[in-house]
C-alpha cells in the first residue's frame, strides 16, 4: 500500500519528538528501531521479540537479505493512519524508499499470531523492493508473493478474514493488467484484487513449484520485464497463464458447486457406508470369537 511520504515523514518526526508519548527501542542483537505512541509498550515488546524470526523466515523463503534493519512505526490513531495509507481497510503498509513499516495496532493486547503475519508481510515488501526495481515489479506479484509468504492477507485489516469468494472471482475476474501499478480503492474491488494476486501466485507455485517463483523474481532482479521473464522461466506468456489459471479456477468451483448442491445426499451416503462398515466389523469380531473355547476352559 502506498502512503504519502511527506505526511509519513512529518508524522514519524512528530512521534519521535513527543517525549513521554513516544519512545524508541533498540536491541543490541537485532537493531530494530521501533517508534510508538504512548500505551503501545506491550505491542512494541511483542514485535521486538518477533522480528528476528520474521526476518529469518522472509530471507530464507526469498533467498535474499533484508539489509539494514527497518524502522517500525506503531500507532493506534486510526484516523491519522487512514490519511497516510489512503484506505480504511489497511492495517499496515511499507514505505520501501524510507525503509519503514507503519502498523495500526489496538491499545488492547494484540493477537501475536496476527502481528507476526503482518510483520512478515511488510518485511517481504521491503526485501522485494530492495532487490527489484519497483518499475519492474507488478503490484499483483508484489502482493501475491507477500501473501503467499506470510500465509494471509497480511495488511488487509490485520487478517480479519474479509475475502471475496473464489466463484465470484472466477466468473468476474479483474485482469492482472489492471493490477500492475495500483489496486482499486473500492472495498469489494480491493479485496478481489488481493485475492486474485494470491490465487494466481498460488497457481504459479503449484505448477512450477517454489523454485519457479524464485527464478521469476531473480529475472526481474536482473532487469527483465515481467512478460520476458515469464516466457524465459515458464516458457509461457503471462496472458496464457492467466487464462489457464482462470479456467482451472472455474473448474475447481464447479466441483465445489456440485458438492454444495448434493451435500445432504453425500453425507447420507457416507453415514450409510460407515454403518455398513461398523456392522461388518462387529460381525467379523463375533465370528473370530469361539465360545466353545471358553466352555472347554
Amino acid at each position: 500500500m502506498s502512503a504519502s511520504p511527506l505526511l509519513l515523514l512529518a508524522w514519524v518526526t512528530a512521534v519521535s519528538l513527543v517525549g513521554s508519548s513516544a519512545v524508541s527501542a533498540q536491541n543490541a542483537l537485532e537493531p530494530l528501531l521501533i517508534l510508538r505512541e504512548e500505551g503501545l509498550e506491550v505491542q512494541r515488546r511483542q514485535l521486538q521479540q518477533m522480528y528476528a524470526g520474521a526476518k529469518k523466515s522472509v530471507e530464507d523463503t526469498l533467498g535474499w537479505q533484508l539489509g539494514a534493519p527497518p524502522r517500525l512505526v506503531l500507532t493506534a490513531d486510526k484516523e491519522h493512519f487512514e490519511k497516510m495509507s489512503g484506505s480504511p481497510l489497511v492495517s499496515a503498509f511499507a514505505v520501501p524508499r524510507q525503509h519503514t513499516v507503519v502498523m495500526l495496532v489496538s491499545r488492547a493486547a494484540s493477537d501475536s499470531y496476527v502481528l507476526r503475519e503482518t510483520l512478515e508481510h511488510e518485511l517481504c515488501h521491503l526485501v522485494l523492493h530492495a532487490h527489484i526495481d519497483p518499475e519492474l515489479l507488478p503490484k499483483w506479484l508484489d502482493e501475491g508473493i507477500c501473501q503467499w509468504l506470510s500465509g494471509s492477507l497480511g495488511e488487509i485489516l490485520a487478517g480479519q478474514g474479509l475475502v471475496t469468494s473464489g466463484i465470484n472471482l472466477a466468473h468476474h475476474p479483474i485482469p492482472l493488467q489492471q493490477l500492475t501499478k495500483t489496486f482499486p480503492a473500492d472495498r469489494r474491488a480491493l479485496l478481489k484484487a488481493y485475492e486474485a494476486s494470491r490465487l494466481f501466485v498460488d497457481f504459479l507455485r503449484s505448477r512450477y513449484n517454489r523454485n519457479g517463483l524464485l527464478r521469476l523474481l531473480d529475472h526481474l532482479k536482473g532487469g527483465q520485464e515481467i512478460e520476458a521473464a515469464m516466457l524465459e522461466v515458464f516458457s509461457n506468456s503471462l496472458q496464457n497463464l492467466e487464462s489457464e489459471w482462470l479456467a482451472e479456477l472455474r473448474n475447481r468451483n464447479l466441483w465445489l458447486l456440485w458438492i454444495s448442491q448434493y451435500l445432504y445426499e453425500i453425507l447420507f451416503f457416507l453415514g450409510a457406508l460407515l454403518t455398513v462398515l461398523a456392522f461388518l466389523r462387529v460381525t467379523i469380531r463375533k465370528r473370530a470369537y469361539d465360545p466353545d473355547e471358553d466352555d472347554d476352559a
